[in-house]
């Protein structure tokens, strides 16, 4: 990449996942630099690495409209549909989980709790916050009852311990520093 002025990109940033590489919609975990535009590359700057062009995740986007977003048969509302009409439809496979956001509901908040989903790479502590269990022979999935409303103390006390009782049941560990140790996520009084 030729010279570019810093006043054209903000560089130094860093993803846990929340960007992914475009071309393939892996989660990117680095460095990134973002220009005036809003395209992310790779990279603390330009020219720093091969400045490979990175994608946004939506919390508004359904799992598989972030997959199979080139042809519109397979957009999520229409999936069933499309493998109806197009029997000959090969879908590619989903093979890496697609980090997600949650956003709990007014009935999660009502209810007092709601369920998490993690996937953790076998061979890395590497996690990733999903909408729903994803597993294969790659990943790990966990699902974490989180509780939202109640006495303040109790409920941290209470995702702590069941975030130490997963690492505990599949005999991994990180998950709490995955999620910065903050067990009052969603918390609301």
């Amino acid at each position: 990449m030729k010279y570019l002025p810093k006043s054209k990109y903000t560089g130094d940033l860093y993803s846990r996942g929340d960007l992914a590489i475009a071309t393939t919609l892996d989660p990117y975990v680095g460095y990134y630099y973002e220009l005036k535009s809003g395209e992310c590359f790779t990279g603390k700057y330009p020219g720093d690495g091969p400045n490979t062009l990175l994608t946004r995740f939506s919390q508004n986007i359904d799992d598989t409209d972030l997959i199979y977003n080139t042809d519109p048969r397979l957009k999520s509302f229409n999936l069933e549909y499309s493998k109806l009409q197009y029997p000959g439809l090969i879908l590619p496979p989903i093979t890496s989980p697609i980090p997600y956001y949650p956003n709990p509901l007014q009935s999660d908040y009502q209810t007092g709790e709601f369920i998490r989903y993690f996937s953790k790479r076998i061979n890395e502590n590497i996690y990733t916050e999903t909408s729903a269990l994803f597993e294969n022979d790659l990943y790990i999935g966990i699902q974490v009852p989180w509780l939202l409303t109640g006495d303040k103390d109790k409920v941290y006390q209470t995702n702590e311990n069941m975030v130490m009782v997963k690492e505990q049941q599949l005999q991994i560990s990180g998950l709490g520093a995955y999620l910065n140790f903050n067990y009052l996520k969603f918390y609301k009084e």
